[in-house]
């Protein structure tokens, strides 16, 4: 426990909100009224559920796996890993949230901790020092193509 204490505050967030969003996808996220019954589904149901949390989980394991000092690949950059995926995870809730029909306020509680989520997740890659990756066209950020030598 001294040991999740002593994270960055980066680390906590999206350790402490991706448990709660984790638990979030278990209730349902979908849910009709029906002859006073209330039949529903939860986000692991649709493509859209099923990507986000399995992106969850892999960010969840491997948040823990860093903050508990488990050797992982050296060439994956941390911060850049860590963000990645919580905007995958915030964007796919998103989605879902407003392509589902008969939303239930957990998918609306899911998209809020998944953007907390991605905040502690800014944090960590505001730590780490690294960088976006740069989308440039070329060296030169020109789109013309370099001449062809040999004529």
């Amino acid at each position: 426990m001294d040991r999740l204490k002593g994270l960055p505050l980066g680390r906590q967030i999206v350790l402490g909100a991706g448990v709660l969003l984790l638990i979030d996808t278990f209730l349902d996220w979908q849910q009709v009224t029906f002859l006073n019954s209330h039949p529903g589904q939860n986000a692991w149901h649709g493509f859209w559920g099923i990507v986000m949390c399995l992106a969850l989980i892999v960010l969840l394991v491997w948040t823990a796996a860093r903050a508990f000092e488990v050797a992982l690949p050296v060439n994956v950059p941390d911060g850049l890993t860590t963000l990645g995926l919580s905007v995958l995870i915030v964007v796919f809730a998103f989605i879902k949230a407003i392509t589902d029909d008969a939303v239930h306020w957990p998918a609306w509680l899911g998209v809020v901790l998944a953007a907390i989520m991605t905040y502690g997740a800014w944090l960590v890659f505001s730590a780490s020092g690294e960088t976006l990756p740069n989308m440039s066209m070329g060296s030169s950020g020109s789109s013309t193509p370099p001449p062809s030598g040999g004529e």
